[in-house]
């Protein structure tokens, strides 16, 4: 039986590989585009956001430097551990609470509701990604909005075949088991997340694919490859089909009418 998984120990290795990576600045980049419309407008109160799995809380240092009041709740006690001390070097303490707790743990009883919820990278590390979605969509307020990236299955078998594991690809084993490795254990289809979000009532506004072909690029060509010229592209061809739905990962930006 799948089990939800949780990063506690694995907090230096998600700084080095993930956000100190160009993969990282990349994904950051495609999503702080996606949300400046949203979070960038000045309204008579700040926005009063929930970053869900907010890991090292480089999303929730961000919105709090827009002027926003965040809570950043994440499972792992040293990703916690490491985002407080970002945040403080930052001087944000008073803008971002943090809470240790899983997404199944968030309730409107416990942390109130929120007009914007970040649900980034998280979706395709649990168990039952639906059932998760569902019930953190009770903390958003209604007319709110839902910023969920998650870890697209379609990437993955285009990876492996590029690499030549046809036989992965035929048995259909693309989920991890979720013991090595930073392999999600549910890679998520995109045409099957937004089926669930229409299901449960939500708008779909932007769509983009994060990290549309660098993650494909030869290994050699990568290695050499400046992000100045390669992060132009990945604009350009985020919310273009059909790169978009072959990104590594997928943001959608959806309303709670």
């Amino acid at each position: 039986m799948k089990q939800d998984r949780i990063f506690d120990g694995l907090a230096q290795r998600f700084q080095r590989s993930i956000y100190d990576d160009p993969r990282g600045l990349i994904r950051l980049a495609i999503l702080q585009d996606d949300l400046q419309p949203l979070v960038m407008h000045r309204s008579s109160q700040p926005l009063r956001i929930l970053d869900a799995g907010g890991g090292l809380g480089q999303m929730a240092i961000w919105l709090a430097q827009q002027g926003h009041h965040v809570v950043l709740a994440e499972p792992s006690g040293d990703m916690l551990q490491r985002a407080e001390a970002a945040i403080v070097e930052q001087g944000l303490q008073d803008s971002i609470h943090l809470m240790q707790a899983s997404v199944q743990e968030l309730q409107p009883k416990d942390c109130g509701t929120f007009d914007l919820i970040i649900f980034h990278a998280v979706l395709e590390w649990l168990a039952e990604p639906r059932a998760a979605l569902e019930q953190l969509l009770h903390c958003l307020t209604p007319g709110g909005s839902l910023s969920l990236m998650f870890f697209n299955h379609h990437s993955t078998v285009m990876r492996r075949l590029i690499a030549g594991d046809l036989d992965t690809v035929r048995r259909g084993d693309i989920a991890s088991n979720g013991h090595q490795g930073l392999a999600p254990i549910s890679p998520l289809k995109p045409e099957e997340v937004l089926g669930w979000l229409n299901e449960l009532g939500l708008e779909l506004g932007t769509w983009s694919g994060v990290r549309c072909f660098y993650d494909y690029m030869y290994h050699n060509v990568r290695k050499t490859a400046k992000l100045e010229d390669v992060l132009p592209l990945e604009r350009l061809y985020s919310q273009q089909e059909p790169w978009r739905s072959l990104a590594r990962y997928q943001h959608m930006l959806c309303r709670k009418p």
